[in-house]
C-alpha cells in the first residue's frame, strides 16, 4: 500500500478499483462483439449486387477457383441428405441359422415332453432342460406345450411358424419401425449387390405380429391362450434380417456430398475481376468473395490470429469513441459502472441480433429485423437523447460490421434509430413509446427506397424489405416497453417516467406531508414550480427538479411543529430550547429525510436533493441567537466559545444543476414569504440578494451552474414569484358600500 500511495494521481486513478472494473467491462464487451464478427471472406463485403464498383480496376494477383454461393451450396447439401437412401444389409447369418434355431427349440420341447410323460428323467433334470430354452416359458406355457405333444400337434406348430418366418424373411423384415425411416425407399445390400426397395413392400415388427396373428389363428383361433403362446414363439424366433448400417449410410451420404461441385469457374492470374464504375453482378460478387477466401487460405493459420486481432481493435476503436464521449460530456454516466454495464448489455443485445440474422440461412432480408431502435429508445429514456443518438451511431457501425460491413444496414439502422430517439426524448408516460412505430417505419422506408432507386432493385424485393421494416417498427416499441421496466429495476436507473410516477400527489409520503405538515407541503409545491421553470430555462432536467422539490423536506415529518411554516399560534416550540438544541432539531430533518426516503424506496437522485438543498449552510437565526446569548450570559462564555459547526448543515454541497436550483429556490421562497412588500421590484432585489449570498458562500462551487445559468434562473424565479404574489385589488367592506339610489323613469312625452 505504501508503494501505491506514492504513485502520481493519474496513475492511481488508472489502478483504482473503479477504473479496473471499467477496463474489465470494456475488454469483455470487445471480446464478445469481436467473436460475433464474420471471419474469412465475409469481412470485406462492403459491396452489393447491383452497386457500382467505385475503386480502380481489380486484377487477380494469382489464380484461384471461383466458389459457388455458400447458401446455394448448403441448399444442395441439404437436398442430397434428404435424397440419400438409408442403407440396410440383408443378414445371411439369420437365414443360415433359422432352421437350426427352430430345430433346437422344438427338439427341447419334445425332450421335456418325453421325460415328463414316460418318467425317464427326474424333476431336476427336467427343470434344467426347461431353463435352457431360448424362450422363457412359464409353468402354464409348459403345460400347454405338453398338451400339444400328446396330440401330435407340436410338429404342426413348428412347420407353421417356420413357414411364416421363411415367407417374411424372403421379403425382408426391418429392424426398426417403418415410420422412423424418412425415405420411402431404402438401399438393401446383399453381399456386393445393392437394390432399391420401397419400404411399404417390407415387413417391420408390427406387421410381423399381424401376419403371425392371422396365419396362426387358422390353427388356434378357438384357443386364445395357445394362440398367444404361438405368437410369442414366432416373434422370438423370426428375427429381422434387414439391419440398418449407419456407417454405410454415412459413407454414402459423404460420397454424394463430395460429388456436389463447390466451384463454378476459375480466375487466371492477371485476369481482370471487375473494372472501375462497373456494375457488380452475381458473378462478380462470387469472384470477389473467392478472392478473399483464396487470400485467407494462402496465408494459413497465422491469418486467423491476425484477423481476430483486427476485429478486436475494430470493435475497441468504435466502443472507445462512445466511452470518450461519456467521459467528457456525461461524467455521471461514466463514473457509474452499473450504468456502463447497462450500456454494454444494450450493445451486446444488438450484436447478438446481427449475428443471428447473419447465421439464418434464408434469402429474406432478415437484417431489417435487427431491432436497433430498441437500444436507441432505451438509451433516450434511461439517459438522454444525446447519449441515445451517439449510441445509435455506434450500434449502427457494430451491426454493419457483424453483418459483413453492410453499409445499407448501417444507414437504415442509423436513420430509424435516430428518428425513434426523437419520438421519446420528451416522454411523459410509458404508452408514448408506441408513437415511435410510425417514425421507425418512415426511417426504414426512406432508406430502403433511396437505396433501391440507386441500385435498380427489383420491386418485389423492395416490398419484402419494407415488410420486414414494418415488422421491426411494430416489434421495437414492444421490446422497449418490456425491457424498460426490467432495466429500471435491475440497474436502479431513474428515468423521467419514474420521476413523473413518483410526483403523483397520491404518493404515501406526499399524503403524509400534506396531513402532518401542511405548511411544508405548500412550501414544497411552491419550490417545485420555481425549480421546474428554472430548470427549463437552463436546459436542466425539469422533471427531476420538480420531483426533487416535492420530497426535499420530508424529514420535517418527524417533528413538523418545530418548523415555522407548520406552527400554529404565536408561541414557538423553540422557546424552551437552547439555540444549539434548536439548531440540532432543524439540522436533523436532513438525516430524517434521507432515512424516510430510503424506507420508501425513493431513487438516489431524489435522495440527493434532501441534503444538497441545504449544502453546508448555517442555521443563521439560531447561530446568531447563540452568539447573542453567549455575550449576555455574563458567566465567562463569549461568542468565540460558540462552535459554528454545531449550527452548520452536514452537506454535501449541490453536485448537479438540479440540486443547485433547488438550494436557490428554497432560500428565495423562505425570504419572499416573510416580505411585507412583495412588489415586483422588491422580489427582484430579494432574489438577487439570495443568489449572490449562496454564490459568495461557495455553496455552488461544486455545482456545474454557470454565471449565465444563474442569470436565467433569477429571471425564471422572478416570473414565477411575480405571478404567485401579484398585487390584488382591495375590496371595500361590504357594510361601507353605499347602495345606489334608484332613479325614477320619466314618462315619455313623445306622442308620435
Amino acid at each position: 500500500m505504501s508503494d501505491y500511495n506514492q504513485l502520481p494521481g493519474i496513475t492511481k486513478s488508472l489502478f483504482s478499483r473503479e477504473m479496473i472494473a471499467k477496463l474489465g467491462i470494456l475488454t469483455l464487451l470487445c471480446i464478445i462483439l469481436a467473436a460475433l464478427f464474420p471471419t474469412g471472406t465475409a469481412l470485406e463485403l462492403d459491396y452489393k449486387v447491383g452497386g457500382i464498383w467505385a475503386r480502380k480496376d481489380l486484377i487477380a494477383p494469382f489464380s484461384f477457383p471461383v466458389y459457388r454461393d455458400q447458401l446455394e451450396y448448403e441448399r444442395d447439401v441439404a437436398r442430397v441428405r434428404q435424397e440419400i437412401y438409408p442403407v440396410f444389409v440383408r443378414s445371411s447369418t439369420e437365414v443360415a441359422d433359422r432352421g437350426a434355431r427352430f430345430r433346437a427349440l422344438f427338439n427341447l420341447i419334445a425332450s421335456v415332453h418325453s421325460r415328463t410323460v414316460r418318467g425317464t428323467g427326474d424333476s431336476l433334470e427336467i427343470e434344467s432342460l426347461k431353463a435352457s430354452s431360448e424362450i422363457p416359458f412359464s409353468p402354464d406355457d409348459w403345460e400347454l406345450l405338453m398338451t400339444l405333444g400328446n396330440q401330435d400337434r407340436l410338429g404342426a406348430l413348428k412347420e407353421r411358424v417356420l413357414w411364416i418366418g421363411t415367407k417374411c424373411w424372403d421379403v425382408g423384415i426391418l429392424d426398426r419401425p417403418k415410420n422412423s425411416i424418412k425415405r420411402r425407399e431404402i438401399a438393401v445390400r446383399s453381399g456386393t449387390a445393392e437394390s432399391i426397395i420401397r419400404t411399404e413392400a417390407l415387413y417391420d415388427a408390427d406387421e410381423l405380429m399381424n401376419v403371425l396373428d392371422t396365419d396362426l389363428g387358422e390353427l388356434y383361433g378357438r384357443q386364445p391362450s395357445m394362440l398367444s403362446l404361438a405368437n410369442r414363439i414366432g416373434v422370438i424366433l423370426i428375427r429381422p434380417n434387414l439391419l440398418y448400417d449407419q456407417e454405410a449410410t454415412t459413407q454414402s451420404e459423404a460420397h454424394a456430398i463430395e460429388a456436389i461441385p463447390r466451384t463454378t469457374g476459375f480466375v487466371q492470374e492477371s485476369e481482370r475481376i471487375v473494372s472501375k464504375h462497373e456494375r457488380i453482378t452475381e458473378e462478380i460478387r462470387l469472384k470477389l468473395e473467392s478472392l478473399q477466401r483464396a487470400r485467407a487460405d494462402r496465408r494459413g493459420d497465422e491469418n486467423i490470429t491476425a484477423q481476430y486481432t483486427g476485429m478486436f481493435i475494430h470493435v475497441l476503436v468504435v466502443v472507445i469513441l462512445f466511452g470518450i464521449y461519456l467521459a467528457l460530456f456525461r461524467k455521471a454516466i461514466f463514473r457509474s459502472n452499473r450504468k456502463l454495464l447497462l450500456i454494454s448489455i444494450l450493445l451486446l443485445l444488438q450484436g447478438v441480433f446481427a449475428y443471428v440474422s447473419r447465421e439464418i440461412e434464408t434469402d429474406l432480408p432478415v437484417e431489417f429485423l435487427i431491432a436497433v431502435p430498441v437500444t436507441s429508445m432505451l438509451l433516450a429514456i434511461l439517459f438522454d437523447s444525446r447519449v441515445a443518438f451517439y449510441g445509435t451511431v455506434i450500434v449502427a457501425f457494430l451491426v454493419a460490421g457483424i453483418r459483413g460491413n453492410d453499409y445499407s444496414l448501417a444507414l437504415a439502422s442509423l436513420v430509424a434509430g435516430a428518428l425513434s430517439v426523437y419520438t421519446v426524448r420528451d416522454i411523459r408516460n410509458r404508452t408514448q413509446i408506441f408513437r415511435s412505430m410510425g417514425f421507425i417505419l418512415i426511417g426504414y422506408a426512406a432508406t430502403i427506397g433511396a437505396l433501391a432507386l440507386e441500385r435498380f432493385t427489383d420491386p418485389g424485393r423492395i416490398a419484402v424489405q419494407l415488410s420486414f421494416g414494418l415488422i421491426n417498427a411494430v416489434i421495437s416499441p414492444v421490446l422497449t416497453y418490456g425491457l424498460l421496466f426490467s432495466f429500471e429495476r435491475l440497474f436502479k436507473v431513474t428515468t423521467d417516467l419514474t420521476l413523473i410516477e413518483l410526483g403523483d400527489a397520491k404518493h404515501p409520503l406526499l399524503v403524509l406531508l400534506s396531513e402532518k405538515a401542511p405548511g411544508t407541503y405548500h412550501h414544497s409545491m411552491m419550490i417545485a414550480g420555481m425549480a421546474e421553470k428554472a430548470a427549463l430555462a437552463i436546459g436542466a432536467n425539469d422533471v427531476l427538479a420538480r420531483t426533487g422539490a416535492y420530497f426535499h423536506d420530508i424529514g420535517k415529518l418527524v417533528k413538523p411543529t418545530y418548523f415555522v411554516e407548520n406552527q400554529r399560534g404565536s408561541r414557538s416550540r423553540h422557546a424552551r430550547l437552547s439555540p444549539k438544541r434548536s439548531a440540532e432539531v432543524i439540522r436533523n430533518h436532513v438525516a430524517n429525510g434521507v432515512k424516510l426516503a430510503r424506507e420508501y424506496g425513493l431513487p438516489e437522485e431524489i435522495i440527493d436533493c434532501i441534503p444538497m438543498h441545504h449544502g453546508t449552510t448555517l442555521t443563521e437565526f439560531f447561530y446568531r441567537k447563540a452568539l447573542s446569548d453567549a455575550e449576555e450570559a455574563g458567566d465567562g462564555e463569549t461568542a468565540a466559545d460558540v462552535n459554528i459547526e454545531d449550527f452548520r448543515y452536514p452537506g454535501p454541497k449541490p453536485q448537479t444543476k438540479e440540486t443547485g436550483i433547488l438550494m436557490l429556490a428554497d432560500a428565495i421562497e423562505a425570504r419572499v414569504r416573510s416580505l411585507d412588500d412583495q412588489s415586483a421590484q422588491n422580489l427582484k432585489e430579494t432574489i438577487d440578494a439570495a443568489v449572490r449570498k449562496r454564490f459568495e458562500e461557495g455553496e455552488l462551487d461544486e455545482c456545474p451552474l454557470t454565471i449565465k445559468d444563474l442569470t436565467l434562473i433569477r429571471e425564471a424565479f422572478h416570473r414565477v414569484l411575480v405571478g404567485a404574489y401579484h398585487a390584488r385589488i382591495k375590496y371595500p367592506d361590504a357594510q361601507k358600500v353605499r347602495k345606489p339610489r334608484r332613479t325614477r323613469k320619466k314618462k315619455s312625452t313623445d306622442t308620435s
